[in-house]
């Protein structure tokens, strides 16, 4: 038998707070998505650049991050790890793997929305148009031969390539 139960005005008042900043949350999630695409950042140029790539962007996106977090979390994140406590260094490593954690975030919501947006190409139909689908097999493979280890082929002028044909598809 269940139980029945009333909530208290602090406990309906503590789950609309909560909710409004979940609600906030995602509503802040969406705008940062529309001002990178606007932009012009897309999906791929949120990977974590290959040694020798330009490190700019991705490295500006970290330090955005970064700035949500509070005073004390940003002063941990610039002490040196030498002179920190062990559980010190344990809250910093966790928070420097938030910094890798959000970049995610918004590069997987950018990928929803590419996703979404080569889908609404057919012109009011479920099916994308030709130049949607190459551009996002494109894509597809061009993250595949960046994780590529190993091949029988230059890797560099692969992904070259493969980009400068991805650019070519308006």
């Amino acid at each position: 038998m269940k139980a029945t139960a009333k909530l208290s005005t602090a406990t309906v008042a503590a789950i609309g707070a909560w909710t409004a900043k979940v609600v906030g949350v995602g509503n802040s999630k969406v705008k940062a998505v529309d001002l990178l695409i606007a932009d012009g950042v897309t999906s791929e140029m949120l990977v974590a650049p290959k040694q020798g790539e330009s490190t700019v962007l991705f490295d500006s996106v970290k330090i955005s991050v970064v700035l949500g977090f509070t005073a004390t979390v940003q002063a941990l994140l610039k002490k040196d790890a030498k002179g920190l406590s062990d559980e010190q260094k344990q809250s910093k490593r966790y928070w420097q793997q938030q910094i890798g954690s959000q970049v995610k975030d918004l590069r997987n919501a950018l990928v929803r929305r590419e996703e979404m947006a080569a889908e609404s190409d057919g012109a009011g139909t479920r099916s994308a148009s030709f130049d949607a689908r190459l551009k996002k097999d494109l894509a597809a493979w061009i993250a595949k031969v960046e994780k590529l280890e190993g091949s029988s082929f230059s890797v560099v002028d692969m992904l070259k390539h493969l980009k400068g044909a991805s650019a070519l598809i308006k």
